[in-house]
Parts: C-alpha cells; structure tokens; sequence
C-alpha cells in the first residue's frame, strides 16, 4: 500500500512498478475498490436525478414528481399526466386553432325582454338555460337542438301552459330562450330544420316569431318538441345568450366571415274563430348578394285561446319592452288586465 500512495515525483518509477504488489483478485483491496466505483456510480446517479427534479420544478411552476409504490415516476399534484408525445400533439393543436379565423362577426341579434314577469322560478330558469347555450360553437353542418342542450338541467317550478290550462311545471318559462334563439338564427341565415309553436300567443314576442320547447313524458320523451338550426356557413359559428345588464334576453350569433344574405322577418294575423282558435301567417324575406332569394309565406300558425289563471296563480307583471306583443287582452300576462273599451 506504501508503494501505491507514494507521489508521482518519486525517483525510479520502473523499479517501483517492478516491485508494486498487485493485489489478488476478491481479497480485501478488489473489494475496497468495488465499493468506491459503486459509490462513484450511485452518487453520480444521485446528481442527475438532483438534475432532473429540479428542471422539472422549476419548468412545472413548482410542480415536483412523485413515485409510487411501484416506484413509477407520477406527476405532482395538480399535474397532468400526459404523455411527451401528447404534450407535443396538444400544443400542435393549439397552435393549429390559434391559426384559424374566430367567429368574432356578429351574424344576427334578437332580443325579448327578461324582467317582464319578477317571477323568480322563471327568471332562475331563463339564466340557467341561457348559460347552458352561451359560448356554444358549431362546426359546418353541425346541427344545434335546444332540447339536447336543455333537457339535462335543473330548473325550478313556474307557469306554463298545461294540462288544459295554466299550471305550475318544472322549467316554466325555456320557450322564451328558445325563442329569442330561434328568431336570431333566422337574422344569422342558418338554416331552420325544426320549430314548434307555443299553445298560446306569448306577451313578450309577437305571434308568429316563437319556437316551443317541451320535453316530452319523462319516462320516454313522447310528444318532445325541439328547436333546431345548423350551421350552414363555411366556417364555425359562436352562439352567445344572456341576460344583459338592462334585463334583456339577448341572443347572438357569431360566424368567421361577414354574411351575404340579408334577412327580414314579419307576421301578421289573418284569421280568428272561437272553435278554431287564432290564424297568424309568417313571413321571411332574404336577399343574397343583392339579389331577392326568398320572399313569401314562410307558415301559419293557429294558437289556441288563453286559458284562464287559477287565481293561486296571479301575479303583477310588466308590459313586455321591445320585440314583446303587447295585447291586453292576452292572459299570458298572469295578472287582470284592463280590457279596452269599445
């Protein structure tokens, strides 16, 4: 051992290797010497993980690994675990999205008035159903239904027409977000694949401009009646609906691109009869590139006469603002109206 650590600055190194002992293989020195290099290794392995950890600490906000049991690398919590090759396909997709167009172009607006009843089951149930829809995005040719947005919600009990009259339901007052919808689809020039009438005129939209919502039987959706548009530009349509702060309910359409049609809808009663009920006529006018495509009769709608309110059922109410019909003699207003005078 004294000729191994003697320096290298000693005289006669040829004599040196020629007497230096060399140690037999498993005894006390080839041991010592196995021990350090395994040592060497394992700390060496020791700083690369130190490495490793702390890179990925610092690249993961702070996010450490962790192993488990079977001494798999997991991710911290808060950590997503996704794969190196996910993670490279996710920001590819992103970085494909973030290079197409939005829908950012407004295509078509309608409103009706929200706080025309204080209701609160029914103005909860307007928000909600609204928040459902909003932000909603279709593809081109997707199809969008009210009733596969709506039906999974939770609403509270309000008025609607049932059962022969005026009752109490869970999701009373939906056909007024449909509606508001329904009519700013038609602004947007999507196309209309499916629209159902109320029972009754309504007090905050005029006769004719309406889309109905049911859900159906609860035990296997019979009778279910829907609302349903798609989207028939080039490119992805944004769908907004809100309540804005001057208590509107308000309905948008955004697509990628400016829209060449122009689109003008009106209605106008064409006839009454006590055992037929009330006969409005739809009309919808649509110009393309300046040039008239549609002009005419779009359908007829025949509403039944109002029912009368339970007095449990009377509330005051607002006469409707804006897109709303306002007729006193409509009983949809929940609260005795003054009848005009002859």
């Amino acid at each position: 051992m004294k000729e191994i650590n003697r320096k290298k600055g000693d005289s006669h190194p040829p004599r040196r290797r020629e007497h230096r002992t060399v140690p037999k293989k498993g005894g006390a020195y080839g041991y010592r010497t196995r021990r350090r290099r395994i040592l060497g290794i394992a700390l060496i392995a020791l700083l690369l993980l130190g490495v490793v950890v702390l890179v990925d600490y610092l690249l993961d906000d702070g996010e450490l690994l962790r192993w488990n049991d079977a001494g798999e690398v997991v991710p911290g919590e808060g950590q997503s675990a996704v794969s190196e090759g996910e993670n490279r396909g996710g920001a590819a997709v992103e970085n494909e999205a973030a290079s197409e167009p939005a829908p950012s172009v407004l295509l078509g607006e309608f409103f009706t008035d929200y706080a025309w009843d204080p209701d609160e089951g029914r103005q909860s149930n307007l928000k909600t159903a609204a928040g459902a829809i909003d932000n909603t995005v279709l593809a081109p040719g997707e199809e969008f239904s009210a009733l596969e947005v709506l039906s999974p919600l939770e609403y509270q009990p309000a008025k609607v027409f049932a059962n022969g009259g005026v009752d109490y339901e869970v999701g009373g007052g939906l056909c007024q977000v449909s509606s508001t919808l329904f009519m700013a689809a038609n602004y947007a020039g999507l196309e209309i694949v499916e629209r159902n009438p109320h029972y009754a005129e309504l007090p905050y939209i005029r006769p004719g401009l309406d889309a109905t919502v049911w859900f159906g039987e609860v035990e296997n959706a019979w009778g279910a009646l829907d609302m349903r548009f798609k989207n028939n530009t080039d490119g992805d349509i944004l769908i907004r609906q809100f309540v804005n702060e001057d208590g509107f309910m308000v309905a948008e359409i955004y697509g990628e691109e400016p829209s060449d049609k122009r689109v003008s809808m009106t209605s106008e009663k064409v006839d009454e009869d006590l055992g037929k009920g009330i006969k409005w006529a739809t009309y919808k006018q649509v110009e393309e590139d300046g040039e008239l495509v549609e002009d005419g009769l779009l359908f007829e709608t025949t509403y039944s006469y109002n029912p009368p309110v339970p007095e449990e059922f009377k509330h005051e109410t607002n006469e409707p603002r804006g897109s709303g019909w306002v007729d006193v003699s409509n009983t949809t207003n929940w609260n005795n109206k003054d009848q005009p005078s002859d």
